[in-house]
């Protein structure tokens, strides 16, 4: 029986990503993660989760299974650690960037520490979960006409959720259609 994964919210006091690469940045690798002050779960439990910053970016999106918990040290905060199954573009990006600037800080400066969060406990299926909304463009880019853009996008950037990009017909769009035409009758 497969069961829903469980939802976690986490969000972490900084005002830009900038600031939370920082200060958290060494808790992101390229294969999983540490959700801090999160609390513990059994191992191989399914999850979805984001991180929000404080003015509501959220820069990571993911899907992925608990690998443990990680007490905190002295020099080290503790929580949930997790494996990505699957994340987005967008997350792909901030990840990657996360993980190229962890060369570059050579100590990460103290974190401000946040009160643990309970994680929501009520399964839910990830195909019923509410979309976020979208938001129509103020108008579409001058490269395309205006009857051939389509009219969806979304502000979503974590890169989970389906962006429809706007697309122009080819200059030679009648002459494709009638070769195709053609392929299929004969």
């Amino acid at each position: 029986m497969l069961s829903s994964p469980i939802v976690i919210h986490v969000l972490r006091p900084y005002a830009n990503e900038d600031l939370y690469l920082a200060h958290e940045g060494a808790s992101i690798n390229s294969k999983s993660m540490l959700l801090i002050d999160q609390l513990a779960l059994p191992a191989e439990t399914s999850i979805v989760f984001d991180i929000q910053l404080a003015n509501g970016q959220k820069p990571i999106r993911a899907e992925g299974k608990v690998i443990g918990h990680v007490e905190a040290s002295a020099d080290k905060p503790g929580g949930l650690r997790v494996r990505f199954t699957r994340f987005g573009a967008a997350t792909k990006a901030f990840i990657d960037r996360a993980v190229s600037a962890r060369p570059m800080m050579s100590v990460a400066p103290a974190r401000p520490s946040m009160a643990p969060v309970q994680p929501s406990l009520a399964p839910v299926e990830p195909s019923l979960a509410p979309a976020e909304p979208l938001e129509a463009s103020a108008e579409p880019p001058a490269a395309f006409d205006e009857q051939t853009v389509a009219p969806t996008a979304t502000s979503d950037t974590s890169g989970i959720h389906r962006r429809v990009l706007p697309v122009s017909a080819p200059p030679n769009r009648d002459a494709l259609l009638a070769r195709l035409r053609g392929r299929k009758a004969g």
